[in-house]
């Protein structure tokens, strides 16, 4: 099995844990409560199924952050998105 058959079959996982670590990052710098952060992780994962691609979820975080005043734009979030992706693509690779 190739690096390359490797990313096909686990796209869903990488993206459902890459959504999932966006929503604690996100959930962190809102502030929310423990009960309320699992919620908001939920939320976080359910906008990816909005429209392909990942700009539902940038979009959903970015807003959440701007509306309680963090100035941070969606190309800043979208960097966030890339370095969580890449950190769990090479979880998954060296894990057994």
């Amino acid at each position: 099995m190739t690096t390359h058959d490797i990313e096909f079959a686990t796209r869903g996982q990488v993206n459902a844990r890459r959504n999932y670590l966006m929503g604690i990052w996100a959930g962190r710098m809102l502030g929310l409560s423990d009960r309320d952060l699992a919620d908001y992780v939920r939320d976080v994962m359910a906008s990816d199924f909005l429209e392909p691609g990942p700009q539902d979820v940038v979009r959903k975080v970015q807003r959440d952050l701007y509306g309680i005043g963090t100035e941070i734009s969606e190309v800043e979030v979208l960097r966030q998105l890339q370095m969580t992706e890449r950190s769990v693509r090479a979880e998954l690779l060296t894990t057994d």
